[in-house]
């Protein structure tokens, strides 16, 4: 629904705009699983046919897609996630929020990972102490590394 806030597109322009973004590398995407979204999407009623195209069926979002949209990127924005995909989705179509919308969220998410990063530090802490070996504690750097990105994302928007 996302791609469609940037305006009418058929399933075949959506799969070459996931690919010219590379993002089957965050999500498996193929050609089965996106047909089968929109169809599901439609019966749900986010987008519709436009009826633009004899041989082509054209999307575009509906007002009760752009308000199940808002509240999916407000609920990516407050859940932290052991990978920054979701939160990069959230980044990416968060202008389909007012600007104060948009504005709550940002603190929201900032909260949610200054606790969650003291939290993290505090468990690796512990885990030092205790001397575990790195292996047990580098999917910790890892977390807390993508903490400081998101933190840094939030800075810069």
């Amino acid at each position: 629904m996302g791609m469609l806030t940037k305006g009418e597109k058929n399933a075949y322009d959506m799969l070459k705009e996931i690919d010219s973004m590379n993002m089957k590398y965050w999500l498996p995407i193929g050609a089965t699983t996106l047909y089968e979204t929109c169809i599901r999407l439609e019966k749900k009623g986010y987008i519709k046919d436009t009826g633009e195209a004899d041989n082509k069926v054209i999307y575009c979002i509906t007002e009760k897609g752009k308000k199940e949209l808002k509240k999916t990127i407000c609920e990516l924005y407050e859940r932290v996630d052991y990978d920054s995909v979701w939160f990069c989705l959230a980044v990416m179509y968060s202008d389909v929020l007012t600007k104060k919308e948009f504005e709550t969220e940002k603190k929201k998410r900032q909260a949610l990972l200054d606790e969650y990063e003291a939290g993290t530090k505090a468990n690796k802490n512990a885990l030092v102490a205790a001397k575990i070996p790195y292996s047990g504690i580098c999917a910790i750097d890892r977390m807390i590394s993508i903490i400081e990105m998101e933190k840094e994302t939030l800075k810069n928007l």
